[in-house]
């Protein structure tokens, strides 16, 4: 069994308490049931001046910084429905589409992630609360922002071949004879070979591997066409 992630690298978590709690005066880094959560007041800064504060909850997965944080809002100023990208079923917030989250080569830092997606949502929040429109051109939420982010990186609008590209690239290895994700039916030598492998430079598998089983997981909890039929 692997071990958690705070007890397999004591030094990780000792670093980002310290640097969370420097950061942000009015957070904590705790544990509780082998689970290490950030918990308290997050200010929202512009310009030097604090225009905004929530209350928030951090959880960190099991396989920190593998995973990104779940994020709740605890004080009630966000409803909980989807264009306001919070999972209206459990109030789980969508600050970023996880793996280009992973993709960034400063994931493992928990202040960065407070610096940028998590300030970014909550600058948005606040501004739609003023009757403002999201700004940043923020993804969509869900699964369909997954596919919007993988669908740039990979050059298609086609969610078939954005999930064959990315069951591709979750294989440690990439293979010659095996038939290209683009569609063609050719092998892959034949055809989309360079682009893959250079592709394979920018996501690792195991951001790819993360990616699939986000994707497979959502197609078991309803109809695939919906997904592969839109283009």
């Amino acid at each position: 069994m692997r071990k958690l992630w705070y007890k397999a690298n004591p030094s990780l978590l000792a670093k980002m308490k310290t640097d969370v709690e420097k950061e942000y005066p009015d957070l904590r880094v705790l544990e509780k049931d082998n689970t290490i959560f950030v918990v308290g007041t997050f200010p929202l800064v512009f310009e030097g001046l604090t225009v905004d504060r929530y209350e928030i909850e951090l959880r960190l997965p099991p396989d920190f910084p593998d995973s990104i944080p779940v994020v709740r809002e605890t004080g009630g100023k966000i409803p909980w429905k989807y264009d306001r990208h919070v999972n209206p079923d459990n109030g789980e917030a969508c600050p970023i589409v996880p793996e280009e989250w992973l993709l960034s080569p400063d994931h493992d830092s928990l202040v960065n992630f407070l610096d940028c997606p998590l300030r970014n949502f909550f600058m948005g929040q606040s501004l739609v609360e003023q009757g403002d429109p999201w700004p940043f051109g923020g993804r969509s939420h869900g699964i369909d922002g997954l596919f919007e982010a993988y669908g740039e990186l990979l050059g298609t609008t086609d969610r078939g071949a954005t999930f064959r590209y990315l069951t591709c690239l979750s294989n440690n290895r990439i293979k010659g004879h095996w038939e290209c994700p683009c569609g063609s039916k050719k092998k892959l030598r034949n055809c989309h070979l360079d682009d893959v492998c250079t592709l394979k430079t920018k996501v690792p598998s195991w951001v790819a591997k993360k990616a699939v089983e986000r994707l497979l997981k959502t197609m078991s909890r309803g109809p695939i066409v919906n997904y592969f039929r839109q283009r």
